[in-house]
């Protein structure tokens, strides 16, 4: 217990660093929005970008999780904190839509029921207990730290299981985007439609979500049950390996580009055992929530908002990141996955040699495979048809 609390430094990001995007001559990118300071865009409209983003942080003083006793996550949850950023900024998007503002003290009834999703008690479907106990499964014990790939598939589990959203988490084995994997996540059956609501009726429920379509799904009644098809938004994640220690420089125009796009959700890495969600890029340097900052944890509601919102973000050059990454975008629906696609391929993949993945119609027969840590390899899937590499070094490494 000691050790994982002395492995714990409180960081505070730099203000230097923020003030600094004032005075930028380059474009700043904030998943998939562009701001330039110099054209006529002001500064408090990028302020206001950035800081409406969800940072989860490191918390102490919530019941023990699990039998591990643990009432903190200082020095090891930085990753498991990342994973909540992402689908807490997928959640935001999908009840309050991507224009949606932050301010202090915001009583919004949506917005509050978010934010308890991921608060710090075993009940809250998102919370560090269910995130750190569903590691088990995927041979990772409480309090040890996740990488990229394998919080991806925590989270993936998670939104599996949860009766209120209609989130689909997708990971990307193998550099591999299938398209018509995609295409079946986004229509699916769901018992008493409970994964299809607006905005308005989740404001009238107790619960986050209601029992009603209004996403254009046809509901019928099949003995005496109602289901609902419908089409529902998906979250593709991409596990990579960019690199043996690290990224080989000619992905960084690359990974610019990915909060060029749309869809974009950011990115998940970080430095090694030191995890940050990355949420855009000025110019050679990436902008990021830390989720280094231990704060104390609420157990009742309504939440301290002004604590899940960072008003000062970070800054580190692309040649500090770690090679594991994950890149993450939510697609509304299928024709939005075409048009991110269509993106994808003249940004991304192009020229091949220097393609981040692949993008294809349909599972190859045979998938090659390089295991780079033979000594960590853990194949098991939970699903029949899934593929699940709980090592974050089991990645086929992109030369």
């Amino acid at each position: 217990m000691e050790e994982i609390y002395a492995a714990c430094v409180t960081y505070e990001p730099s203000l230097v660093d923020y003030v600094d995007l004032k005075k930028v001559t380059e474009p700043v990118w904030i998943l998939g929005k562009k701001y330039n300071i110099l054209e006529g865009d002001t500064f408090e409209a990028l302020q206001d970008e950035i800081r409406s983003k969800l940072w989860f942080t490191y918390r102490k003083q919530f019941l023990p999780i699990g039998d591990s006793g643990l009432t903190s996550d200082s020095g090891w949850g930085c990753m498991h904190r990342c994973g909540q950023m992402l689908m807490g900024q997928a959640l935001i998007w999908r009840y309050l839509k991507r224009d949606w503002t932050w301010k202090p003290n915001h009583d919004d009834e949506i917005y509050q029921k978010i934010l308890w999703q991921f608060n710090d008690k075993i009940e809250c479907q998102y919370s560090i207990h269910k995130i750190a106990l569903k590691g088990n499964l995927l041979e990772k014990q409480v309090g040890q730290w996740f990488g990229p790939n394998t919080v991806v598939q925590v989270m993936k589990r998670l939104a599996e299981e949860d009766t209120e959203n209609d989130i689909a988490i997708h990971v990307a084995m193998d550099n591999m985007v299938i398209k018509n994997e995609l295409r079946k996540l986004f229509r699916r059956s769901n018992k008493s439609c409970q994964n299809t609501v607006s905005a308005d009726t989740l404001s009238a429920s107790s619960n986050i979500l209601d029992s009603s379509c209004d996403q254009g799904g046809t509901c019928i009644n099949e003995n005496s049950s109602e289901y609902c098809e419908t089409i529902c938004p998906v979250l593709l994640t991409i596990p990579l390996r960019l690199g043996l220690s690290e990224i080989i420089p000619v992905y960084y125009e690359k990974l610019k580009a990915v909060f060029t796009l749309k869809q974009s959700l950011g990115i998940i890495g970080g430095r090694t055992n030191h995890a940050s969600y990355f949420i855009g890029y000025v110019g050679n340097e990436l902008i990021y929530l830390d989720p280094h900052t231990t704060q104390l944890h609420k157990s009742e509601p309504p939440l301290e908002d002004k604590t899940y919102h960072c008003e000062h973000p970070s800054r580190m050059t692309f040649s500090q990141l770690d090679p594991s990454v994950a890149l993450c975008f939510y697609l509304e629906n299928e024709t939005d996955f075409e048009h991110w696609c269509r993106d994808a391929h003249q940004v991304l993949l192009e020229p091949e040699k220097d393609a981040l993945f692949e993008i294809l119609e349909e599972k190859p027969p045979m998938l090659p495979y390089v295991d780079i840590d033979v000594d960590d390899d853990f194949n098991v899937s939970l699903n029949e048809m899934d593929r699940v590499y709980t090592s974050d070094n089991e990645f086929e490494l992109l030369m």
